[in-house]
């Protein structure tokens, strides 16, 4: 199981049943343990794309709790402000460490390496069209659709987007928020 910051994502992705990565994603941020921003979306995000295709993976579904501590290690290593520090978002690089840890990459193994690189090159462009950074949550939900047809494509799965525009819960918390320009912003859907 994970650190005790993150012992609760482990358990909500355990428990979960479902080919919804967003739905998951959706239900993990609106946890009141996770926080508005920062490092905890750089293990989640990966984590709900990996719990919702392990099941058509690993057809057993056996291994899954592993797995979800080696993405949780792996995504420690991804400081808070990766956007702004490293020029990468930790949402799109954690949606490639959940690829790279389904696939089986290894430093010298070809089959999958560039298959993740271009998903989070894709992932990246996508969040940077977005606009403005210090918004995990809109980063988030963005990185985790734009990786579905690539684990279905790759992994052969039948990941499903259900809800397509999410109502932001935690607007008012952001001050650089987008408001109406971005789709999430309760008002920008109820004008639409």
């Amino acid at each position: 199981m994970g650190s005790d910051g993150t012992a609760w994502i482990h358990e909500t992705c355990l428990a979960w049943r479902g080919e919804d990565p967003a739905a998951l994603l959706e239900e993990l941020m609106s946890d009141e343990r996770c926080a508005a921003f920062g490092p905890v979306h750089h293990f989640l995000v990966g984590a709900a794309l990996m719990t919702c295709a392990w099941p058509s993976v690993h057809h057993d579904g056996a291994g899954l709790s592993e797995a979800l501590a080696e993405l949780d290690s792996r995504a420690a290593c991804v400081p808070g402000a990766a956007c702004a520090k490293w020029g990468v978002c930790g949402a799109a690089a954690s949606c490639g460490m959940a690829f790279a840890v389904l696939a089986g990459n290894a430093p010298l193994r070809s089959k999958g390496w560039s298959e993740g690189q271009l998903m989070v090159s894709e992932i990246l462009g996508a969040i940077a069209r977005a606009g403005s950074p210090r918004c995990c949550k809109r980063d988030s939900r963005i990185a985790v659709r734009a990786a579905v047809p690539w684990f279905n494509e790759y992994f052969g799965t039948s990941l499903r987007l259900g809800e397509l525009d999410p109502t932001c819960a935690v607007a008012d918390r952001n001050k650089v928020c987008l408001g109406c320009e971005c789709p999430y912003y309760p008002q920008a859907q109820a004008q639409a």
